[in-house]
């Protein structure tokens, strides 16, 4: 005997050893967190082959000039049309102009354009194009505020515009990533000392989490060496670092237990644990990562690291649950129930059967009345979804920023005061039609006439009710960057409207005018509603083939797990129902302010229509993630007992504490998110928290029991089984024991 247990006292000092190597190596990648949010971006959401963003880049490359992304709002002591305030403004238009980093900037005192003159006719604006990408604009928009913002007799000056709101939005981004931890750890650890009612069993999915957390800095800053990665992208991976690990880590320690409790040793346990609860594991992360892995087929940069960053976490989650928990529970052995929790003493046999869920006895009554909770549930989520119907779409903003913000109150401030700044402004480019052609001119003309129409603004000058008006525009003036060597072929014009709202259906009509006007060559439109309306058009076509690409392939793996032709379907039925409440949140509670408020915001007043396919692949992952839980322990207990009711109610019970650990520990995980002080992300966190807490409750409480009732022994019919029957190979599930 001693030399067995001399082999075994080897194996567990070497695996402690190993273990202990992970675990700190993985805890030294913790400092990597700074770094990584240094390099990520806080832009990228436009398709980058779009008319739109092409049109952008064709006009700083040739004439100069695009969507200006700083904007300088020029207060003078004396009155604007002074000589005094003429010669300072000009002046600091042409500093800016040639900053480094500036393609070029304008000015009231420059080119006469009355959209860069207040309301008031006690301020004026400057608006500088930058040039580089992200992270160089957001740099030359800091050096700008640093050098011109405050007090230049006679003038006071305030920054703001695109890329300064960009830059506070990452900051703050990357502020809140540093101490994200410090709220989900403790949280998460609360919800394990509440599951498992032991610290030494709390401890394995907290140690497991936290080495994920690590691991998920490496795969992040590595990531950022090879693509753009959003500034949103640490946060949310972190998040879902944290959740998804300890998620898996409950489903194995909880297998574990079951084992110890059946009577086998350490050893035998793990292994057992490992075929079991292992597998499951191993299905539920192939199942979220192809869900997320939908979000790589949007060619948007913003979708795609997003993408990458959270099927990077889940697959990591996945490998430091099934290597990091069979060492330690290994290492720990016997002692996984010490350190009890005093007034958490442990459940056991027929006890914790019958207290699994809080709702227990309302699982019995759902197999009993199928068609009734059905029909309820499936009437809840439907009206929970109603809000989505009136979804605004708009891009992020400052709005998105806390209402004191500095950032956003400039921001404002500047809308509310020029016409150029609130209304719409697309720039509209004539590749064959060159400068003081007659082409161009009867085009501006003609333009000019419109009455959505202000004033047209090009290289000759500005166009009003069609008639041209003295002065020169942006693109022409001495304050302007230095040009191009070479003359430009073709034109361009600015067009300053009537129209309050980018976001709105009438500047989308604008933009598509626009562009089906008959001029030779055609004319491609830039701007924030052309890019919107770009991104619409292309999340229309990109949407329905991402969703059923992850359809198919999700379904398609449900079908060869469980062996059942009418599970996957179901589970794919549930689960967009599922997302209804989500998705109808995030109008009701954010774009309409309902929750914003409580949460130092106010509301964002449209929903960036990047959000819902990110929500979309994220909510389903974390769906299909319960649904496999689930149907794997009522499939178990159907080829245990041949009785599909009976399997139903016995399969909810046995993974009633499991879902709902899971549940509280994902929502924990989450936490942070939600109360950001960005509308971002306290949108997506509130999203995921309201979506998994109807996925645990009224999906998988009555609209998935009811459904299996109903389908009877038709949830087990496969092609591939010929009696019809279940296959006789047992698959078993983890179960969460008191």
């Amino acid at each position: 005997m001693r030399e067995p247990m001399g082999r075994g006292m080897r194996q567990s000092i070497t695996q402690g050893a190993a273990l202990a190597v992970v675990l700190l190596a993985a805890f030294a990648c913790l400092p990597l967190t700074a770094a990584t949010g240094a390099r990520t971006s806080s832009t990228g959401y436009a398709d980058e082959s779009s008319e739109s963003y092409r049109a952008d880049r064709s006009l700083e490359e040739r004439f100069g000039w695009g969507s200006p992304q700083v904007q300088m709002e020029l207060r003078p002591s004396v009155p604007v049309d002074s000589a005094e305030a003429a010669a300072a403004g000009r002046r600091l238009t042409d500093q800016v102009a040639h900053s480094p980093g500036v393609v070029g900037a304008v000015s009231w005192w420059t080119v006469k354009d009355e959209t860069l003159r207040s309301r008031d006719d006690h301020a004026v604006l400057l608006l500088a194009r930058l040039t580089g990408d992200n992270a160089q604009t957001e740099a030359t928009a800091a050096r700008l505020a640093d050098r011109f913002g405050g007090r230049h007799s006679p003038l006071d000056i305030t920054v703001t515009g695109r890329a300064p709101v960009n830059r506070d939005l990452a900051e703050r981004s990357r502020q809140e990533l540093l101490h994200a931890e410090q709220i989900s750890v403790p949280l998460v650890a609360l919800v394990l000392l509440l599951a498992f009612r032991t610290l030494v069993a709390a401890v394995v999915p907290l140690a497991v989490g936290v080495a994920c957390i690590a691991g998920a800095q490496i795969v992040l800053y590595g990531l950022t060496k090879v693509m753009e990665v959003s500034v949103f992208a640490p946060n949310l991976a972190v998040a879902l670092a944290l959740g998804l690990s300890v998620d898996y880590s409950m489903m194995l320690v909880s297998r574990f237990r079951e084992e110890r409790a059946a009577g086998l040793g350490v050893r035998p346990s793990v292994r057992a644990t490992m075929r079991t609860a292992g597998r499951t594991v191993l299905c539920s992360a192939a199942v979220v990562s192809l869900s997320l892995s939908v979000l790589l087929l949007f060619p948007i940069p913003f979708l795609r690291s997003l993408g990458a960053a959270t099927v990077s976490v889940a697959v990591l989650a996945a490998i430091t649950a099934l290597v990091l928990v069979p060492l330690m529970l290994t290492a720990v052995g016997e002692h996984l129930e010490r350190g009890p929790v005093p007034r958490l003493k442990r459940r056991t046999g027929r006890e914790s059967t019958q207290r699994a869920l809080p709702w227990a006895e309302f699982t019995q009554w759902v197999p009993r009345h199928p068609a009734v909770a059905l029909t309820v549930a499936t009437g809840v989520l439907v009206l929970l979804a109603l809000p989505f119907a009136r979804a605004e779409w708009g891009f992020i903003d400052e709005r998105w920023l806390p209402s004191g913000s500095p950032q956003r109150v400039a921001a404002e401030r500047v809308r509310a005061e020029f016409p150029v700044a609130a209304g719409v402004m697309p720039l509209v480019l004539l590749d064959q039609a060159p400068v003081g052609s007659a082409t161009a001119a009867h085009f501006a003309t003609a333009l000019s006439q419109d009455p959505r129409v202000v004033s047209i603004s090009g290289p000759t000058g500005v166009f009003t009710n069609g008639r041209r008006l003295s002065g020169t525009a942006p693109g022409s003036s001495g304050t302007q960057a230095p040009k191009k060597a070479s003359q430009p072929v073709g034109t361009w014009f600015q067009v300053t409207t009537r129209l309050a709202d980018p976001a709105s259906g009438q500047a989308k009509d604008l933009i598509r005018d626009l562009r089906n006007r008959q001029v030779p060559g055609g004319a491609v439109v830039a701007g924030e509603t052309a890019l919107l309306v770009d991104t619409e058009h292309l999340l229309g076509k990109v949407t329905f083939r991402a969703a059923a690409t992850i359809a198919a392939v999700t379904g398609l793996m449900l079908f060869v797990y469980l062996r059942s032709v009418f599970i996957p379907a179901k589970a794919l039925a549930t689960n967009l129902l599922s997302m209804t409440a989500g998705f109808g949140a995030m109008v009701f509670l954010f774009q309409e302010g309902h929750l914003a408020q409580w949460l130092g915001g106010t509301a964002t007043a449209f929903t960036d229509p990047l959000l819902p396919p990110l929500m979309f692949c994220i909510v389903f992952g974390l769906s299909m993630d319960y649904e496999v839980f689930i149907v794997a322990r009522i499939r178990e207990e159907y080829l245990r007992t041949g009785d599909n009711r009976t399997a139903v109610t016995t399969g909810l019970h046995r993974t009633g504490r499991l879902i709902t650990a899971s549940c509280l520990a994902l929502i924990a995980a989450i936490a942070p998110l939600a109360v950001s002080t960005l509308a971002v992300m306290q949108l997506v966190g509130t999203v995921l928290i309201v979506s998994v807490i109807v996925d645990a409750t009224i999906v998988r409480c009555l609209l998935v029991p009811a459904a299996m009732t109903l389908a009877g022994r038709w949830n087990w019919w496969s092609p591939l089984d010929r009696d019809g029957s279940p296959t006789a190979s047992r698959q078993a599930s983890p179960n969460l024991q008191d």
